[in-house]
């Protein structure tokens, strides 16, 4: 028999984590009368919620439907493993495309403020063949305007016991491949044992832990807009009791991103990102690497074929090079920066450099002048003659009108590639199979579960909730087939 420290009868279920997998299982586990407690790191719910665009995606849903949109989680799931190159794995993605359409469908049924443009095809990431890319006016607060009212009614009603300040520093075993509950940190420093009949790790990624990323991605540095609770905690207490852990060689970065001004890996949040999607803002402007050499054709309309050759430059970093004829004739290039933003930048900010000629610039960026010389005349050779070695197209003027200007460009992460392993139940499996009784949902199973060595638009938000609502049924005992969410 289960119990705990302060007297009162165990949980039948403690979730790790209260985010977008999280709040989701907390709701159907409580609404379906289980006691639940929730532990959360942070001072408030929603992890990455806050920050994130929560893209969706789903394949035949009632919306799709009234649109005259043809669609079927047979092809997203046909969709998803194209744009994946076969490298997600199938199993869980099609778990993911088979409850999405529900999932969609109750957040609609909730009211969910969407934006009026969706369902569409979008081209931030590798794009579907059709369009099935949903997101809210207020992107992830959107999300959490739904979730919210119905946690803290479950919260209210003493259905979930929720804890925040609250810090998992373990999990406890009760045999081989069983857990008997989880060890916390309390907010005065104190720890705890707490009981229960199952554990859901829902704690996220690790995208915000500069020393754990290149050690659970093969050595990739992290650089990104990530939550400093995305810690990893709970994929180390999983992997301490002998959980799997997958996805490491499953790195790809996001093209693009600007450091923060005291920060060697925290970037801007996503919104102040460098517009670099061509099919939005076709590229006036070049990219070099560090040996001042071109590396890809910037106007390329596959953001994958971009993102595999920065995997390939060192320190996966790259410099936008214009001069002043361009900065005053292209759309902007930041376009959410000030002019006063951008003067400040190119003053005092490490990753921006302004020089009088292409050499001076090289040496203030921190480029091989030789290399940034030759590339350069190259371009407006390129500019003349209407081609160049990579297949550009897009050459609307050269780079000659002093002053010469670079920003400093990182391949960057919001999502974490590996995760926890688990099977089709989402049971975490261990090196002598399936623990009996802890389980993990949202990116504590690895981005690259849905993406593979790539980004598919909606499957991270999309299978977090699903699997969250999946997960709270199933421990109740209640029916969790997607027609039934």
């Amino acid at each position: 028999m289960t119990g705990r420290t302060d007297g009162h009868p165990a949980p039948d279920v403690v979730i790790v984590g209260a985010g977008t997998a999280g709040l989701p299982a907390a709701i159907e586990a409580a609404e379906h009368g289980l006691r639940v407690t929730v532990v959360e790191q942070a001072d408030q719910v929603g992890g990455t919620l806050w920050r994130s665009w929560a893209q969706l995606s789903a394949g035949g849903t009632e919306l799709q439907r009234r649109k005259g949109i043809l669609d079927s989680p047979r092809l997203h799931f046909e969709d998803a493993m194209r744009i994946s190159k076969q490298t997600a794995d199938p199993e869980l993605v099609r778990l993911a495309v088979e409850h999405a359409p529900a999932t969609v469908d109750w957040l609609m049924n909730a009211r969910f403020d969407i934006h009026p443009d969706a369902p569409a095809i979008l081209h931030f990431h590798e794009p579907y063949s059709i369009p099935r890319t949903y997101w809210g006016r207020n992107a992830g607060r959107s999300v959490l305007e739904v979730l919210l009212p119905r946690f803290e009614r479950a919260c209210a009603d003493g259905a979930i016991d929720l804890r925040l300040h609250t810090t998992m520093t373990a999990l406890r075993k009760d045999g081989a491949q069983r857990i008997a509950g989880v060890t916390l940190r309390t907010p005065d420093g104190t720890t705890t044992d707490l009981d229960a009949a199952a554990v859901i790790l829902t704690t996220g990624g690790y995208s915000g832990n500069a020393e754990l990323f290149p050690a659970l991605t093969r050595g990739a540095p992290l650089v990104g807009p990530g939550s400093p609770t995305s810690t990893g905690r709970g994929i180390l207490a999983a992997t301490d009791v002998g959980a799997q852990v997958r996805g490491q060689d499953l790195f790809l970065p996001t093209y693009g991103g600007v450091l923060l001004a005291d920060s060697t890996h925290e970037t801007e949040g996503l919104d102040d990102y460098p517009s670099l999607t061509p099919q939005q803002r076709p590229p006036w402007e070049i990219h070099v690497n560090r040996h001042g050499t071109r590396f890809v054709a910037e106007d390329s309309h596959s953001v994958d074929v971009r993102e595999t050759a920065l995997l390939e430059q060192p320190r996966l970093e790259f410099w936008i090079i214009y001069d002043e004829a361009i900065r005053r004739a292209a759309p902007p290039l930041l376009p959410t920066w000030s002019d006063l933003d951008l003067e400040a930048a190119f003053d005092r900010h490490p990753s921006f450099a302004r020089a009088g000629d292409v050499g001076a610039l090289a040496a203030a960026a921190g480029i091989d002048a030789n290399g940034l010389r030759a590339t350069v005349a190259a371009y407006n050779d390129a500019v003349e003659s209407g081609g160049d070695e990579f297949g550009r197209r897009h050459f609307p003027a050269p780079i000659g009108t002093p002053p010469f200007y670079a920003v400093r460009n990182h391949g960057t992460t919001l999502k974490s590639p590996a995760g926890l392993a688990v099977d089709h139940s989402l049971r975490v499996l261990g090196s002598d199979g399936a623990f009996a009784n802890l389980y993990a949902a949202g990116e504590a199973i690895g981005g690259s579960s849905m993406s593979g060595k790539s980004f598919v638009s909606g499957m991270s938000v999309t299978p977090a909730l699903s699997f969250g609502r999946m997960l709270g049924r199933k421990l109740a005992g209640e029916p969790h087939d997607p027609g039934s969410m």
